[in-house]
């Protein structure tokens, strides 16, 4: 099954993000924070990540460079900014 990993700190959002992206048939992971979605990464490669832009600790697109293309993840923008 792939992989997603939601990053969202609101919880209602992150809650109905991931129903929504598990009925597409993912499993799902969430973080609440970029810090998080770091650490989750040390856990293994997820197919697709779905991320809010701003997020309590920083922006998301910091998150991204710092975790690179290597990852083989593909990854979504999210914002109501």
């Amino acid at each position: 099954m792939p992989k997603a990993l939601m990053v969202e700190d609101d919880p209602t959002s992150l809650s109905a993000l991931a129903e929504l992206v598990q009925q597409e048939g993912f499993v799902i992971e969430t973080a609440r924070t970029a810090r998080d979605a770091r650490n989750r990464f040390k856990e293994g490669v997820r197919d697709v990540v779905l991320t809010d832009l701003v997020l309590p600790d920083g922006n998301a697109m910091d998150m991204v460079r710092d975790l690179g293309p290597e990852t083989g993840s593909e990854f979504v923008l999210i914002t109501g900014h």
